[in-house]
C-alpha cells in the first residue's frame, strides 16, 4: 500500500520538532555530500572551497578541516569503506567519471576499474561487508541503472533494467536490501523511493508523492529511512519513514532547504547538506524521534 501522509505531517510540525541543528562549516564555498566515520569521530565531504572539488575530512564538531585529494580533476562524492580505513569516490582524472578508492594510511589513490561496465558510475556505496559497491550508471544522455560490483571491479551484476532512472542505492544494514530512487513507473514525471533485493527481485515502491522523492538511507538498525521530498514553492526538506514506508515525518522546516542526509553510527543524528548563507554547508541535527 502506498502511502501520502506529507501534508499532514507538514500542518502540525514546527521547525525544531524532530531536532535540532548546528552548522559544522562556515565558509563562502559550497561543502556537501557529508558522512560520518564507521567509529563516529570523523566526517566525510566534498568541498570546492580551493576552486574545484575535492574531497576532505574533519572532526565531529567541524575542528580540524583536512583535504585529503589535491588533483585539477573534479573529485566527488566520496563514501567509507566500513572498516574505516579508505575512502571510495568519484573523480574525472582519467577524462571521464570513474570510480576510486583512497587509502587513509598512506593517502594512494587506486582505480576501480570495473570491467564490462558500459556507462558512467555515480553514487557509489561499499556493502556493509566492505566486499562489494553497488551504484548507478548509465551512457551519457540515457537514464541510469543500478549494479553491483565486488571491490576489485569483477563479477559486474546489473540489478535494474528500466528506461528511465534508477539512482542512489544505499546498502541495508544487513547487506541483503537496497533502498534507491527511480522515476520508472511515474513516466520519468517525479522520483518515488524504492526497496529491492540485491538481485533485483521483490522491488517495493515506499513513497507517493506527487513531487520528488530521493537520496534515501538506511538507518544503522534497518528500521528507519531517512530522505529528501521536495516542497512546493520551496526547497527540499528531510523526512525519516519506517523502512516499509510508513510513518512519514518531517524533520526539517527550513526556508533554505536541506539535501542528502546519512546517519550516525548509533542513529542518533543525521548529517546533512544544508542550503545557509547563500551556499551549501554541513549541518548536524540531533534527533529526537520518541
Amino acid at each position: 500500500m502506498l502511502r501520502n501522509i506529507h501534508a499532514i505531517v507538514s500542518l502540525i510540525l514546527l521547525t525544531s520538532a524532530f531536532g535540532q541543528e548546528k552548522i559544522l562549516t562556515n565558509n563562502s564555498a559550497e561543502d556537501r555530500y557529508a558522512s560520518y566515520s564507521p567509529d563516529g569521530e570523523q566526517i566525510l565531504f566534498e568541498s570546492n572551497r580551493n576552486g574545484n572539488w575535492d574531497i576532505f575530512i574533519m572532526d565531529t564538531d567541524g575542528q580540524n578541516q583536512k583535504q585529503l585529494t589535491s588533483d585539477t580533476a573534479q573529485d566527488r562524492r566520496p563514501c567509507w569503506h566500513p572498516s574505516g580505513k579508505k575512502v571510495l569516490f568519484e573523480s574525472t582524472r582519467s577524462g571521464v567519471n570513474e570510480l576510486y578508492e583512497l587509502k587513509l594510511g598512506n593517502s594512494r589513490v587506486n582505480k576501480v576499474d570495473i570491467t564490462g561496465l558500459d556507462g558512467i558510475p555515480i553514487f557509489a556505496s561499499y556493502s556493509p561487508n566492505g566486499e562489494q559497491i553497488a551504484f548507478s550508471a548509465g551512457k551519457p544522455g540515457s537514464d541510469p541503472n543500478i549494479f553491483i560490483v565486488d571491490t576489485k571491479g569483477k563479477n559486474l551484476n546489473q540489478v535494474t533494467a528500466s528506461k528511465f532512472r534508477s539512482l542512489y542505492p544505499s546498502w541495508a544494514p544487513d547487506g541483503k536490501k537496497l533502498v534507491f530512487f527511480s522515476r520508472h513507473e511515474t513516466n520519468n514525471e517525479d522520483d518515488e523511493i524504492y526497496t529491492m533485493n540485491v538481485n533485483g527481485t521483490e522491488i517495493q515502491r515506499l513513497t507517493n508523492w506527487p513531487r520528488h522523492n530521493f537520496c534515501p538511507r538506511w538507518s544503522p538498525n534497518g528500521e528507519k529511512i531517512v530522505y529528501v521530498t521536495s516542497m512546493e514553492g520551496s526547497r527540499p526538506e528531510i523526512y525519516v519513514m519506517d523502512a516499509n514506508g510508513d510513518n512519514q515525518l518531517r524533520i526539517t522546516n527550513n526556508d533554505d532547504g536541506d539535501t542528502l542526509p546519512n546517519w550516525s553510527a548509533d542513529g542518533t543524528k543525521l548529517l546533512v547538506t544544508g542550503y545557509r548563507n547563500g551556499n551549501y554547508e554541513i549541518c548536524e541535527i540531533k534527533l529526537d524521534l520518541n
